[in-house]
């Protein structure tokens, strides 16, 4: 899962501004943890609002440390950690908050705090490579003939296809 996107290099040359917006979700969702704790402890988004919190304030100390190069290291190490086990089990919590009635902003707030740390910390970016190259492949496989030998099964060889059938409108 190596690419140029995903580095910990990058994540150290973030901007001011990026930096800012990082704590200021951690900041947020500080606040929506301490307000929500007594009355949502038990459900199952409260436990990914805690591992969310906690892992981007990790990675804001991570950002804040002295030491780059090992940092750089453990930043990788967490954007990779994000991606195989944590981003899509936050997504999927906090958009299942958006079905609930009186808990919709709540969820609104949290998958688009979950949207901007991805776009901050490159995850976004690297996920789009990955659509990018997952459809370059497709268009290549179509190009050649290839997409036939996967769906080929569906369609017999002597059977025409069906082309449907005008229906003229009335009027």
């Amino acid at each position: 899962m190596t690419s140029t996107t995903l580095s910990g290099e990058a994540l150290q040359a973030l901007s001011d501004k990026d930096k800012q917006n990082l704590a200021d979700i951690h900041e947020l969702l500080r606040l929506l943890f301490t307000r929500n704790r007594n009355q949502h402890r038990r459900s199952h988004w409260f436990s990914s609002l805690h591992q969310f919190r906690r892992q981007l304030g990790l990675l804001l100390e991570e950002l804040a440390s002295r030491k780059k190069s090992a940092a750089a290291k453990s930043m990788l190490a967490r954007l990779q950690y994000w991606d195989e086990r944590c981003i899509h089990q936050w997504y999927l919590q906090f958009s299942q908050l958006l079905a609930v009635g009186p808990f919709a902003s709540l969820g609104l707030v949290l998958v688009a705090c979950v949207a901007r740390v991805c776009r901050i910390t490159g995850i976004t970016g690297y996920y789009e490579e990955i659509a990018s190259q997952e459809a370059k492949d497709a268009m290549t496989a179509m190009n050649h003939g290839l997409d036939s030998k996967e769906f080929g099964a569906y369609l017999k060889e002597d059977e025409p296809w069906d082309q449907g059938e005008a229906i003229p409108r009335e009027e």
